[in-house]
């Protein structure tokens, strides 16, 4: 009798083992499908911060000073809905870019699976789930102690107005607002003001400060290697088509080729295939102006050179290439 009933649990303690086993199993592939999905996610992550986030910012809104001197902005990400935009029209756009605007290409720094995973993070985390995904001013982007800057937080979330009454703010507040002015207002230029005229506007400039120390902070520490680029140099004895070109290439071509055409202001620095440099003789003197007009209206293949035909009339492109030709370099007709 013990002999069978030692049978009968051992019988039934085997079945259970043995029918156990195949949803053990299953967990298991379960979550090491997860753990795969969740490593390919992070790894979009990596792609999207490293190539993407300075046109549609780190949480996908494009609120980035970039974006804000782009015609057409970029895409956010963020208030776009799953269904009116499909994985396949992503995954084109990434790869051959998008004509008339500032989104290029990334075959050249991106292989086929990479702008797959990237194209997959961005739906999931902006467009499904709306999340933040990570901030600027972090230990990773060389802001370990962003902390000190806090008096200026209301300035440049626009908690305060840039414009408001220095008497009416505290003595605190006010140190705040010399900070902002002194360190944030490169980026966060575009915060909240009581009148909204002239006063304050967005321009195509930049102060990352060399040698800039976080441990002695002054606000003023080290000049920019780059300032020089972006100082503006008014020019004599230009008709009237040269100074409609020159206001109209410190609008919307100072940007990324600096003040002085070079290219070698901080944003140009930044960006992986460099503006050309219009006082270069050697690629000035072998181009021609229907050549740079052809640039300027079409863009540039594979670069950040986005196409001005629907920004810009003929006639606004012609002052362009006449304020360029005086400016920086002759051109040939």
């Amino acid at each position: 009798m013990l002999l069978r009933l030692s049978l009968l649990m051992s019988f039934l303690f085997l079945s259970s083992f043995f029918q156990a086993a195949p949803k053990d199993h299953k967990y298991q592939e379960k979550q090491v499908s997860k753990n795969i999905e969740a490593k390919r996610h992070e790894i979009g992550r990596q792609i999207y911060n490293y190539r993407c986030y300075y046109c549609h910012g780190y949480s996908g809104d494009a609120k980035t000073l970039a974006a804000r001197n782009m015609q057409p902005a970029p895409r956010d990400f963020s208030n776009t809905a799953l269904h009116s935009l499909t994985k396949k029209q992503m995954l084109n756009v990434v790869t051959v870019g998008k004509n008339g605007t500032a989104m290029t290409g990334f075959t050249k720094f991106l292989s086929t699976e990479e702008i797959a995973i990237v194209v997959d993070f961005i739906r999931h985390e902006f467009m499904a789930k709306q999340l933040e995904n990570t901030r600027y001013h972090t230990p990773e982007n060389g802001w370990p102690e962003h902390k000190k800057y806090k008096a200026a937080y209301p300035f440049a979330t626009g908690e305060i107005a840039l414009d408001i009454n220095q008497q009416k703010l505290s003595e605190q507040q006010r140190l705040g607002l010399q900070l902002y002015l002194e360190s944030c207002i490169t980026c966060h230029d575009n915060s909240y003001v009581e009148d909204k005229g002239d006063i304050w506007s967005t321009q195509a400039i930049s102060y990352p400060r060399n040698n800039f120390s976080f441990s002695n902070f002054d606000g003023f520490t080290g000049a920019s290697t780059y300032q020089k680029h972006d100082t503006f140099e008014k020019l004599t004895n230009a008709n009237k088509q040269q100074l409609l070109g020159e206001q109209l290439f410190r609008d919307n071509c100072a940007f990324c080729h600096a003040m002085d055409g070079t290219g070698l202001n901080w944003i140009g620095s930044f960006l992986d295939e460099k503006p050309q440099n219009l006082q270069d003789p050697a690629f000035m003197s072998r181009i021609n102006k229907p050549a740079i007009k052809q640039m300027i209206k079409k863009g540039k293949v594979n670069t950040s050179m986005p196409a001005w035909e629907s920004v810009l009339t003929e006639r606004q492109i012609d002052a362009i290439i006449a304020y360029i030709d005086k400016a920086f370099h002759r051109l040939s007709d």
